[in-house]
């Protein structure tokens, strides 16, 4: 277990390399005055922290240390080094809270020190960060290699470190289901309890106690990707950005689902335009690490048809890059049914600059998108269900969907494939796009492009 000087940790913890000196005095003294500023505010907010004594008990102090990436990119390094440190400041910030603090101690060393994540908790959201940062600049990483250290307690003025690798971290969590990101901190199940009907010190009976969810619980959203396969190209490229809402217990439900709890249009406004703009820059990294996919991005009737909502959103769009734009496709969530077809087409006309296709969630069951013919849409998803049991069903669903959606001139996405059967049966009926556990399970970050063909996925059923 390495101990190192507590006095000497906290010193370097401030100390990145320095830029180069502008040539001007005057901007040379204004960076000077920045950089004295900024680490001002890391000491003020690092100082309140450590002064709570659990921090160190607790294992809140975490370092992530990337030298097996560097190691792993060999000469590449010195060309990647600013584009790795930008990714790495943008995944981490994406999954700690306003109330923690991270800061670079080095080259590709990092420091994360949490406010209120238990140590399991604090552990798996480092792991994680590094798992995706991995990924996106080495592929598939040997996640075994990849260590992070937990400050774990101090004596005589030393720090003591434990290690675990990334491997440890993640198999022990599909043990205990800890949820992870930034909003877990609020995901603790709030004190509400059930109180029977008694009697007051006034006589009178007593209110019955209601159970009082909290906001942040009730919009714990993050968003994962979904591969989705070309059934008529043989391949996979394109990930769907699906809403994910985990609860605490470790279960979680994705898509349609994890916004229904959303009641509040500028919540949902708010999930889609942070969605976009996390997407995006995912999506930027991946192009200049030479990946090629497309991504499908939800947005929300409602942020859509409000207008502040629906300019906050176009102004992210309009800032997407022109090269990137063929690699966007947006998917319509929530649209109420019988939306006219001047109103639809209106909407798609707002988003169809910045994408290659629009695609509209719609029921399965629903037999008529004459309407829809004309409006600018590319094509409609739906999600069926996964029980075994109405396979037969649903097998009749799909091919009904997608002849109705051909009769409009629409592609067809269909989600929810978990069986070799239902895909089999999605390929007879025509449609265009398949998704699902049987296709391929939500990851944090997407793939390269992969080529797939139907004995590809009978070698993946033989192996499981």
């Amino acid at each position: 277990m390495p101990v190192v000087s507590l006095g000497e940790k906290l010193r370097n913890w401030f100390v990145e390399e320095e830029p180069a000196a502008p040539s001007n005095p005057a901007r040379r003294e204004t960076a000077v005055a920045a950089d004295i500023e900024r680490m001002q505010a890391f000491e003020r907010r690092l100082k309140v922290l450590l002064t709570q004594p659990q921090l160190l008990s607790a294992g809140r102090i975490h370092m992530l240390n990337f030298d097996t990436l560097r190691e792993r990119l060999g000469p590449a390094w010195s060309e990647l080094r600013d584009r790795v440190h930008s990714a790495a400041d943008r995944i981490i910030n994406r999954h700690i809270s306003d109330r923690d603090v991270q800061f670079r101690s080095g080259d590709g060393e990092y420091i994360i020190v949490f406010a209120a994540l238990s140590r399991s908790a604090a552990s798996l959201v480092c792991a994680k960060i590094a798992e995706e940062l991995y990924r996106l600049f080495v592929g598939d990483p040997k996640l075994a290699d990849i260590t992070v250290a937990t400050a774990v307690g101090a004596v005589d003025g030393k720090l003591l470190f434990e290690h675990a690798s990334v491997a440890e971290l993640l198999s022990a969590v599909e043990q205990t289901a800890v949820p992870a990101g930034p909003t877990a901190q609020a995901a603790d199940p709030p004190a509400a309890s059930t109180a029977s009907i008694g009697t007051s010190a006034a006589g009178g009976p007593e209110e019955q106690r209601k159970l009082n969810l909290s906001a942040l619980e009730m919009a714990q959203i993050g968003i994962m990707y979904r591969p989705l396969w070309d059934v008529g190209r043989q391949v996979i490229s394109t990930y769907m950005c699906t809403p994910v809402r985990r609860f605490p217990d470790g279960t979680s439900v994705e898509g349609m689902l994890a916004l229904s709890a959303i009641a509040d249009p500028q919540q949902l406004a708010k999930i889609d335009i942070d969605t976009l703009a996390d997407t995006v820059e995912i999506l930027d990294e991946l192009f200049r690490n030479k990946f090629r996919l497309m991504v499908s991005v939800p947005v929300c009737f409602e942020t859509l048809a409000a207008r502040r909502s629906r300019q906050d959103f176009l102004a992210i769009c309009q800032s997407v890059p022109d090269y990137l734009r063929p690699f966007l496709i947006f998917e319509f969530l929530h649209f109420p049914t019988g939306v006219p077809s001047g109103r639809m087409g209106e909407l798609v006309n707002e988003v169809r600059p910045f994408c290659r296709w629009t695609f509209l969630r719609v029921e399965c069951r629903q037999q008529s998108f004459a309407s829809l013919s004309g409006t600018g849409l590319t094509g409609l998803t739906t999600m069926i269900t996964s029980d075994r049991s109405m396979e037969a069903r649903l097998m009749e669903d799909m091919n009904s969907f997608v002849a109705a959606a051909e009769r409009a001139n629409l592609k067809t996405c269909i989600v929810g494939i978990t069986s070799t059967s239902l895909a089999v049966a999605a390929r007879a009926a025509g449609t265009t796009l398949i998704a699902g556990d049987r296709i391929g399970r939500a990851e944090e970050i997407p793939q390269h492009m992969l080529r797939f063909g139907w004995q590809d996925l009978f070698l993946r059923e033989s192996v499981r």
